[in-house]
């Protein structure tokens, strides 16, 4: 509030308490940051709005959202019932509930103004947390119903909670494993949406229910990324540490993982992954209306999903346009329930039953989620619920899953299969990643004795000693000098006369004590400083595949360089280092991130040339249209003068196909007959190839 002009702030200190008569204005900004804390104030303020503001605030209550676009939030507003644009955004800013989201240090003189500059798409609001918990307590409620007869007699099924969380934390081990890549429009690179949308534990349906959910992989790394498991470098994103709630208890980190659904928009219920070009997504706002359904329904009432998408069909200005055409001549009911049985369902917000279609109900959670009520007990467990194999993998057991322990596993062993038992492995890179991360070997083998039903088997805690113990043996050198052999045979004799000790790869040496090796059993062909800027020492052959080395000039980053794209070529005569770029060499080095520019540059700054055509046929082949394969003629003339003369006169222009050189024309056998028409009033005859040919096919 320190941003807005005095005008603005006295207008909405005003009506946010009762403020003394020239009060200053660090006084005012300072109490109207304290009121937002009074409970007894706030309600009151919340009771005094118009009708249309407090709605929209309920809803924002609702969601556990703290900050939303105000376009959304016009969507929001005219989907409650209220078509009244901008103004029930503009009640609560001048009220002093909401504030304007403002990145740049502007001084705010005027609402409507500010959101003029900022763009009704961009510009964004925020409430006080404690302000959207007293706006829930004035949802209206119906009143119980008795429970149905066939209560009894009919089965319901409802989520342990843990379907999502479980999917976040694999994407997040592959995100840690390999940063995914964004473009400038925020969406990800073609790569890495293929492999979100190929993997078959993220996509794979929920345990207890068969539907699948559209693009889960992909819903998955979006509504992760909302929650925080990544954080974003320039183009790139990378694994978080995992929400603090995570470890407090389940409900806790359910109500942040719901909050974080209404930060995804490239998602749909029924067709997935989508990106919006201009304008917003009707998935947030339509789905905070269904959930604010089901919190006004009387308890123990099924909702069936047609009544949610009646209002809906009724009054969301956008969300018909997103719907399927098969989806619109049911209303969009089956967009509610797909929405219910995604999201609201696997975070153990309803309850659900099948009985001639779905119908849902809120869980106690549910209703202390949406309305307020009581935080349930947290759900029974038993703490013995893995089994460690003898073939380093493990099962994990649903019934004893917390999100604490999820998280735990997740530093250490990979995501396998996502079910009703959950199989992970261990293997030597999520070890070495685990100990990246901070995890001691102690602190895994105790994670998984603690919580095994039988001891870690002798052979796999063997396994991860060994990996702990290929990680732990690093030697750090102030200063060393690095050898490089011609060969690897010289660089075996060198360590059988001992002056190497250490063997680097299979050319480069170092001696035991990082000091300087006896150089005088050596034959110095050169001296190269590896700080130094990358240099030109690589030929590329004619045929844009093979490399050569230039031993003379290459360095030491080059051998880790050459290998990400291309192939060495075996059986060479001694002094001679090739190398061969494949197809398959490019594609490995494209799985390790690198894209068409990253090649060019390579080859810019060690050949001096840019990527060869083979190399850009290899990347970029797989990408291009069709090739058309068609049967033509070719004429040739007698002089370029001819030529120039057909090429030029309209009458014969049209007839040919292209110019293939100073004499020759491309002729398709279509037009073969009128073009030898038009040439015979010339007095130019054809003849066959047979015959001295001035045609040939």
């Amino acid at each position: 509030m320190s941003r807005y002009d005095e005008a603005l702030l006295r207008t909405v200190a005003g009506r946010l308490f009762k403020p003394r008569i020239g009060q200053p204005l660090e006084e005012l900004s300072e109490k109207s940051a304290e009121t937002q804390s009074n409970p007894p104030v706030i309600d009151r303020r919340i009771r005094d709005l118009p009708e249309a503001a407090r709605t929209l605030l309920v809803h924002i209550g609702l969601s556990h959202q703290l900050r939303w676009k105000v376009a959304h939030l016009i969507l929001l507003s005219a989907s409650a019932g209220h078509p009244d644009g901008f103004n029930p955004v503009h009640t609560l800013l001048e009220s002093g509930i909401l504030f304007p989201d403002t990145k740049e240090p502007t001084v705010v003189s005027n609402f409507g103004e500010w959101l003029g500059i900022a763009g009704t798409l961009t510009a964004q609001v925020f409430v006080h947390p404690i302000v959207a918990t007293r706006a829930r307590g004035f949802i209206t409620r119906g009143a119980a119903v008795p429970a149905s007869a066939d209560s009894a007699t009919v089965r319901t099924t409802v989520a342990d909670g843990l379907e999502w969380p479980l999917r976040f934390a694999a994407i997040w081990q592959q995100v840690r494993a390999l940063p995914v890549r964004m473009t400038q429009s925020s969406a990800l690179f073609k790569r890495d949406q293929t492999r979100l949308q190929g993997d078959p534990s993220l996509n794979a349906p929920f345990a207890d229910l068969a539907t699948p959910v559209v693009d889960a992989g992909l819903l998955g790394f979006e509504w992760a990324t909302a929650l925080g498991l990544f954080e974003q470098r320039d183009i790139e994103r990378f694994a978080a540490p995992f929400p603090a709630s995570w470890s407090v208890g389940i409900w806790p980190a359910l109500v942040e993982v719901y909050a974080a659904f209404f930060g995804v928009e490239s998602w749909d219920p029924l067709v997935g992954h989508r990106i919006i070009e201009n304008g917003v997504s009707a998935t947030p706002t339509a789905a905070l209306i269904a959930f604010g359904m089901l919190a006004e329904s009387p308890a123990n009432k099924w909702i069936a999903p047609r009544d949610i998408a009646n209002k809906l069909w009724e009054h969301h200005p956008t969300w018909q346009g997103a719907l399927t055409k098969e989806s619109q001549k049911a209303q969009g009911s089956s967009w509610v329930e797909a929405l219910l049985l995604s999201v609201a369902y696997p975070l153990h917000i309803v309850e659900t039953r099948n009985v001639d279609g779905f119908t849902f109900r809120l869980t106690d959670f549910g209703w202390h989620l949406l309305c307020g009520q009581p935080e349930p007990a947290t759900p029974s467990s038993f703490q013995q619920t893995l089994v460690v194999q003898p073939n380093a993998e493990v099962l994990a057991y649903r019934q004893g899953l917390t999100l604490a322990l999820i998280a735990k596993l997740s530093g250490f062993a990979a995501w396998k299969l996502i079910g009703a038992a959950c199989t992970l492995e261990l293997t030597a890179e999520e070890t070495y990643r685990g100990l990246e991360s901070g995890l001691s070997l102690a602190e895994m083998t105790q994670t998984l004795d603690r919580h095994g039903a039988k001891p870690v088997p002798a052979n796999v805690a063997d396994l991860l000693r060994r990996w702990a113990d290929k990680r732990d043996r690093v030697t750090i050198f102030a200063s060393a000098t690095l050898v490089e052999f011609g060969s690897a045979a010289d660089l075996d004799t060198a360590l059988n006369k001992g002056i190497i000790a250490i063997r680097l790869t299979d050319r480069i040496g170092l001696t035991a004590d990082g000091n300087d090796p006896d150089f005088k059993s050596l034959r110095l062909i050169g001296n190269r400083d590896y700080d130094a800027k990358a240099i030109r020492c690589v030929v590329v052959a004619d045929d844009g595949v093979t490399l050569t080395i230039d031993a003379g000039q290459s360095d030491l980053l080059l051998e880790a360089e050459i290998v990400r794209l291309a192939e060495p070529v075996l059986g060479d005569q001694p002094g001679l280092r090739r190398f061969r770029v494949t197809p398959e060499s490019l594609r490995r080095g494209a799985s390790q991130g690198m894209s068409v520019e990253d090649f060019d540059r390579w080859f810019q700054t060690r050949t001096g040339l840019p990527l060869p055509a083979a190399g850009r046929l290899f990347l970029q082949g797989a990408s291009q249209p069709p090739a058309t394969v068609q049967q033509l003629l070719v004429l040739q003339v007698a002089a370029s003068e001819i030529a120039d003369g057909i090429e030029q006169w309209p009458e014969t222009r049209r007839l040919t196909i292209e110019r293939l050189g100073p004499t020759s024309f491309a002729v398709s056998p279509t037009f073969l007959k009128p073009l030898e028409e038009k040439l015979k009033l010339l007095g130019i005859t054809l003849a066959s190839e047979s015959t001295s040919s001035e045609i040939v096919t």
